[in-house]
């Protein structure tokens, strides 16, 4: 898990390759700096998305140091805010995709011309909405590189290629596409096919591969069918954990412990949690269907 920083050295900042470090967030320290960081003022109605919105679109954020804490601590040194920073060709679309009673979380899209990227801004309420800590998916910018590499064959070369993973060149480049899109691409692109996933689903029931011995999930690549069609989706594998029985993975992608893909849940039941700790987004699809990514 990386802690991703938005408090760095102003001058030339990158959208794209914002630093992350490594640290334990406790819950003496959540407590401590939240009673610190915030007013007592019960006119402060910031939803959790204006919060967020406030800070990455330009617009001037008074008092800014009152809507962070821990991780994002940083924010306390500067009255200025990321939005003010960023280059204006950035666009920024924010969307509020959890909320209870006591946490929030905010999916922030930024691209440009040549870049697009999701970053999830996790809040808590205390006396306001505060932001503490922020996430996107890691690995990015190798899966990036393997692209450039991929298209550095040469066309003559490419229906013979073989990757280290045994696929074909053409489905690399198409699922390392697909892996770094920002999450609307990602839920364009199940809707477009989400009668094939239902159809894979349905195989892995057929095939005794799910419902009865869940853990036979993690060989389901192996049967022609099931391998086939996850292939024509550009799925890598699919995969069931002891820790979420009721659910079955299909993976796009994962390096360690970044990963995306979508997931089915069975009837009833519910999705893992999100949080800023592993499931970093998870987005409904419909139909017990979710898109998801970890880090």
């Amino acid at each position: 898990m990386s802690m991703i920083s938005f408090h760095i050295k102003r001058p030339g900042l990158s959208l794209f390759h914002l630093p992350s470090s490594l640290f334990i967030l406790g819950i003496v320290l959540l407590s401590t700096q939240l009673s610190f960081a915030q007013t007592a003022n019960p006119s402060d109605t910031l939803s959790p998305l204006r919060v967020v919105q406030k800070y990455v679109s330009g617009e001037k954020f008074d008092d800014k140091f009152k809507y962070f804490c821990c991780e994002m601590q940083g924010e306390w040194k500067t009255d200025s805010t990321l939005g003010e920073i960023l280059p204006a060709r950035v666009k920024r679309d924010c969307k509020l995709i959890f909320a209870d009673t006591g946490h929030a979380t905010v999916d922030v899209w930024m691209r440009d011309s040549a870049t697009s990227k999701d970053y999830y801004f996790y809040l808590v309420k205390d006396r306001v909405w505060t932001v503490y800590a922020v996430r996107s998916l890691l690995g990015t910018a190798n899966i990036e590189n393997d692209i450039l590499s991929l298209d550095s064959v040469p066309e003559r070369s490419r229906k013979r290629y073989i990757a280290q993973s045994g696929n074909s060149w053409q489905f690399e480049y198409d699922n390392l596409g697909l892996w770094t899109s920002a999450d609307t691409v990602l839920s364009e692109n199940f809707r477009k096919s989400a009668k094939d996933y239902d159809k894979l689903l349905s195989y892995l029931t057929k095939y005794s591969s799910y419902g009865k011995t869940d853990s036979l999930v993690n060989t389901a690549m192996t049967n022609k069918k099931i391998n086939k069609l996850a292939k024509s989706l550009l799925l890598r594998d699919i995969k069931y954990s002891k820790k979420y029985p009721d659910c079955v993975f299909f993976l796009i992608g994962g390096e360690g412990d970044n990963s995306v893909g979508y997931l089915h849940v069975r009837d009833g039941k519910k999705p893992p949690l999100m949080t800023e700790k592993h499931f970093i987004m998870v987005k409904s699809l419909g139909n017990g269907w979710y898109l998801f990514k970890t880090t």
